[in-house]
């Protein structure tokens, strides 16, 4: 059946994507060089190294192999609306504009079949010298990472700060887990944020939005920090959010219901992390074999 590609670049990432072959739908979708650094049965994430001092790019896609997935897309508005690359694409840029820290987006695209679509992508720049905070995590408990207790302390504060500023922005992000939030050290040795991996129909939008929402956003948080961090580091997070020293009743009902809640998540993020720790050890295998040993011939 004939199928319509249309993508979108930022102008001057033009040049940078040509040079990768990531200009074009056909060319984003066939890419198989890179590091892939997640997957599923019908998303898959690629990261394309950059050339010489350049930064590299995220290749995120989603596949709907089969009609029933392209119908029950179409049911979701992405027959007339946005598919889920351009939703991406448009709540990081919103996310940008309002001075939140996420990653920028570059590109998106889809292909089109009979107007329903078949896959989709975003692509994003990448941030260089960060991890998510997953991956961060799983190296402490490795012995990767060893920071001292100050340094944990000033995370701990450094990122409840940054989600209270997201919610008070009204911005609902959808699932705010560790392995969609990046880290880095900046020059000055204080640790820096950025947002990736917003869920679509998220954002500003308070149309069918839970008022609660907030309370589910810190329960994904608490999930994902549950296997790495003590009960003391998680009330001393929820305790800077909230911005008061001592908690009166109402905030503290509001606590453990963000305990309860995560416990929901608990297995769903086991999962995960698991899957995270063997793509990572995946690539770290990678880069070994692909490293040319020290006195070798090129």
């Amino acid at each position: 059946m004939m199928h319509t590609d249309q993508i979108r670049i930022e102008r001057v990432y033009r040049d940078a994507l040509r040079a990768r072959q990531l200009d074009t739908v056909a060319g984003v979708l066939a890419r198989v060089e890179g590091r892939v650094v997640a997957w599923s049965r019908t998303t898959d994430t690629l990261y394309v190294p950059g050339v010489e001092r350049d930064t590299g790019f995220y290749v995120k896609r989603y596949y709907y192999p089969r009609w029933k997935h392209r119908w029950r897309g179409a049911l979701r508005g992405t027959f007339f609306g946005r598919h889920r690359g351009q939703a991406e694409h448009a709540l990081l840029d919103e996310m940008r504009t309002l001075g939140l820290p996420a990653v920028r987006p570059v590109a998106y695209g889809a292909r089109r079949v009979g107007h329903f679509v078949a896959a989709c992508f975003v692509i994003t720049e990448e941030t260089p010298q960060s991890l998510n905070l997953t991956t961060l995590a799983t190296g402490l408990n490795e012995g990767r990472w060893t920071p001292s207790p100050a340094q944990r302390r000033e995370m701990v504060r450094k990122l409840a700060r940054q989600i209270a500023d997201l919610h008070a922005a009204d911005f609902s992000h959808g699932q705010l887990f560790w392995r969609n939030i990046l880290v880095r050290t900046e020059p000055v040795g204080d640790p820096e944020f950025f947002f990736l991996d917003v869920r679509p129909g998220r954002g500003r939008r308070r149309l069918g939005r839970k008022v609660s929402w907030w309370i589910d956003e810190l329960a994904h948080l608490t999930a994902s920090s549950l296997p790495f961090t003590t009960r003391t580091e998680r009330m001393r997070f929820l305790v800077t959010y909230f911005g008061a020293r001592r908690l009166p009743a109402p905030v503290k009902e509001q606590i453990r219901q963000i305990e309860r809640l995560a416990q929901r998540w608990r297995r769903h993020e086991a999962r995960r992390i698991r899957m995270n720790e063997l793509f990572e050890a995946w690539n770290r295998q990678l880069a070994r074999d692909t490293t040319p040993a020290l006195g070798a011939p090129a």
